[in-house]
């Protein structure tokens, strides 16, 4: 009897292992599509923005108004620093960039509180320094006249038409507050290098003919 039950038992456990099914578990497809996404913006390489008025790039301060003291820390990023001229008086900077590029953006930061902040200023190009002859001005070709808001921290001032530069001047016309002394802390430039300018306005070039030319297209149909 004890050997009839314990193959009886055993039957019993045959039976239930084999009626035993294996559960595959299931993805949801949004949380398949959503892990694909993150794994995406995980993969895709961070841009970063070199700035061409740095002076760890090579950038270097070649003029600067009389009274404005400190104007290489205008190439360090350290918010500790920064350039310092009697408001009332002519103010402005020549800037030496680290190679020639297609100049795009313009960041201006000021972090000094108890001092009056740039509102208006110009800025200039220009592919030679020190310009030839009496007559400096014919040399320098404005890129735009900007004005800043009266606020610390960094604002940046995008150009309408990027224009090609080896060195850049920048005037600063007017000033917010009633501080004596006005102060700023860092410049920057952002833009392209020669050959990365060049492919761009080769890329852009050969887009403007794609779009006239598929226009011509539809204008037959």
């Amino acid at each position: 009897e004890s050997s009839s039950s314990t193959e009886s038992g055993k039957d019993q456990i045959d039976d239930n292992t084999t009626d035993t099914k294996e559960v595959t578990p299931t993805t949801d497809s949004n949380e398949t599509d959503s892990t694909a996404k993150d794994k995406e913006e995980e993969d895709a390489p961070i841009i970063k923005l070199v700035d061409y008025a740095s002076k760890a790039a090579g950038a270097q301060i070649l003029e600067q108004s009389h009274s404005l003291e400190g104007a290489s820390n205008l190439l360090t990023g350290d918010k500790d620093k920064y350039s310092i001229a009697p408001c009332e008086d002519k103010r402005y900077v020549v800037i030496g960039l680290s190679e020639d590029i297609l100049v795009k953006q313009i960041k201006l930061s000021n972090y000094e509180r108890y001092s009056s902040r740039v509102r208006e200023f110009q800025v200039l190009a220009s592919q030679e320094y020190p310009t030839p002859g009496d007559n400096t001005e014919e040399y320098w070709n404005s890129i735009g006249t900007y004005e800043a808001q009266s606020k610390s921290g960094k604002q940046s001032f995008d150009l309408t038409e990027p224009a090609w530069a080896r060195y850049l001047k920048f005037r600063f016309l007017s000033h917010y507050g009633s501080e004596h002394y006005c102060t700023l802390s860092q410049i920057k430039v952002h833009g392209s290098t020669m050959l990365q300018g060049f492919h761009e306005q080769w890329v852009e070039s050969e887009k403007k003919e794609l779009e006239q030319g598929e226009e011509g297209e539809q204008e037959h149909e």
